[in-house]
């Protein structure tokens, strides 16, 4: 049998993918291997399809996202698997020990973004705050930009409320500084301990949270506005914490009272 209808729906490895998806990081999702990678794994890019489509090349593999993680464990910093699936990480409000963690994204991507910088991009973030930091100044989750000057040549730098409890967090941005590949390679899509260079500049920061999702979409490829993601990731959101949702119910067993 051979399908002709160009309109029919997409089959998609899942329901928040568009045709501008270039990474969608979610540990509860299937295609997301079972434990917490060690430093230097691959994280599954949900999204690697879409994103192929979109740069031209690629695999599942070269597509794919890294886990770096320098925490060595108590009572610096500390990493488990949620009861769902979600990636916690606990980090010291006092010493990390020079340490840092973050989900970074593909250097093919990366080079995609820088570019093609003039085009609108979107980012949309689901965490947990399950401790806030002792300081909330120069604290950032997440950022697209130059690792060496973030401040003033980023696509996006993402800080959350420094408080605790579950939120959903979207940005949308397409006036940045970074020309060209060596001006973007920085690729953070979540951090604990702070993203690079603000963890030496502001050491011993940072909220311990669950990460449950990372979405960066280039918007214009998505056929959709950028009210529009929103609204769908939104609804998504929402689906994924009520009851029968794979956020629905989720629970911790690291203690906190042991990274002081």
């Amino acid at each position: 049998m051979t399908l002709t209808d160009t309109s029919a729906p997409v089959i998609a490895n899942d329901i928040r993918l568009n045709p501008g998806s270039l990474i969608l990081t979610d540990f509860t999702h299937s295609m997301t291997d079972a434990g917490v990678p060690g430093d230097g794994d691959a994280v599954a890019n949900i999204a690697w399809e879409q994103a192929a489509e979109l740069i031209g090349s690629g695999s599942q593999t070269s597509l794919a996202s890294t886990f770096v993680n320098t925490f060595s464990g108590a009572p610096y910093g500390a990493f488990e698997r949620t009861s769902n699936g979600a990636l916690l990480g606990v980090v010291s409000t006092t010493d990390q020990d020079g340490g840092a963690a973050r989900v970074e994204g593909s250097a093919s991507i990366t080079s995609y973004l820088a570019a093609n910088n003039s085009r609108e991009y979107a980012v949309f973030l689901w965490t947990d705050v399950q401790r806030v930091s002792s300081s909330g100044s120069n604290l950032f989750i997440s950022g697209i930009g130059n690792a060496s000057s973030f401040s003033s040549s980023n696509l996006f730098l993402i800080a959350l409320a420094n408080s605790l409890g579950v939120r959903r967090q979207g940005e949308s941005g397409d006036s940045w500084t970074p020309n060209g590949n060596s001006g973007l390679n920085g690729l953070y899509q979540a951090a604990w301990g702070n993203i690079p260079p603000f963890n030496s500049l502001a050491p011993d920061r940072g909220q311990s949270f669950i990460l449950y999702a990372y979405h960066l979409v280039d918007v214009e490829a998505s056929g959709m506005t950028y009210d529009e993601l929103e609204a769908a990731d939104i609804a998504a959101y929402e689906a994924f914490f009520a009851e029968g949702g794979r956020g629905y119910g989720d629970s911790r067993t690291l203690d906190l009272t042991q990274f002081p």
